[in-house]
């Protein structure tokens, strides 16, 4: 029996998945198309419930496998990630360019050292070095970075870097004007990476 032959007489339009269980039941009818079409519609021994159990289950089943196969899938991703991770050899990098963070720190926990506010430093770099105060973007952070055995970086973080003032020869300011970033540190103006 066709798909559309049985669509005309229970006037009943399956699925596909759902006409697969009612092919295979009317293959065991023990009758012809319109006794079991008649059947199905009169649900006569359970029969269209039968079917829409069978399909049921058939839909759960593939659904637990699609779910494990998902699951399997991440588990062997996360697996991969973590022997790609070991095969980089990923480790902490400091640029030799910028200022380390151990002098950041140094200088943030001297006596005298005051953190300096975004006007403040703004001001700073204005009477210093005449950069414009309206185009100065004061960065409060800098980027952690980790480096490969390839020489590639990550950025895996940042650390806090607020503006620090002890003396003119002993300060740090991290910002941006226009497109270039910079540091100041100790009274020496270098580009950096933003």
């Amino acid at each position: 029996m066709m798909i559309e032959e049985f669509e005309q007489r229970t006037g009943y339009f399956p699925s596909s998945a759902e006409y697969k269980a009612i092919e295979a039941a009317y293959m065991e009818f023990d009758g012809d198309k319109d006794e079991f079409c008649k059947a199905y519609k009169k649900n006569a021994n359970g029969i269209a419930e039968r079917i829409r159990r069978e399909v049921n289950a058939a839909a759960f089943k593939e659904s637990r496998q699609h779910t494990a196969d998902l699951t399997r899938r991440d588990i062997e991703i996360g697996r991969l990630k973590k022997q790609l991770e070991r095969e980089q050899e990923w480790k902490p990098y400091e640029d030799a360019d910028a200022v380390s963070q151990a002098d950041y720190d140094e200088l943030a926990t001297s006596g005298g050292t005051d953190k300096m506010t975004d006007d403040e430093a703004k001001a700073l770099l204005y009477n210093w070095y005449g950069f414009a105060k309206e185009m100065v973007v004061i960065l409060r952070t800098a980027p952690i970075y980790e480096i490969n055995r390839h020489r590639q970086l990550r950025e895996v973080g940042a650390v806090d870097r607020a503006p620090l003032y002890n003396a003119t020869d002993w300060n740090y300011i991290r910002f941006t004007c226009g497109r270039m970033s910079y540091e100041l540190y100790n009274d020496t103006l270098r580009p950096c990476a933003s």
